[in-house]
């Protein structure tokens, strides 16, 4: 499995355009990776958003990061960012429940 958090803060005045381009992608992830984990949250009182990953392979994350959907959610969310978003990939360690999504399927 491959673990990815992914963070960026976009300008106040383009939250609305986000949140729309946000809901397209997932929607495209969600059609097209069925066993790709994808969760965005947005914290509290403010215009950053992360989004967790979970890919069955470093195949899939390859496959999900050339896809067009990628590629179209991309260039509608890079415009609103202040700054570069990060990327941080992780390894699972634990969880506090076995059947939370983002645990491994054994």
């Amino acid at each position: 499995m491959k673990y990815i958090m992914a963070r960026y803060t976009v300008r106040p005045e383009t939250v609305k355009h986000v949140k729309k381009a946000i809901s397209e992608f997932i929607a495209e992830v969600h059609d097209h990776e069925p066993r790709t984990f994808y969760a965005v949250f947005r914290e509290n009182g403010q215009h950053t958003f992360v989004h967790l990953m979970r890919f069955e392979s470093d195949e899939a994350e390859r496959r999900h990061s050339r896809a067009k959907y990628n590629e179209r959610f991309v260039k509608k969310l890079l415009p609103s960012c202040v700054g570069k978003p990060s990327f941080v990939d992780f390894k699972f360690f634990a969880a506090s429940k076995h059947h939370w999504s983002l645990n491994p399927v054994h």
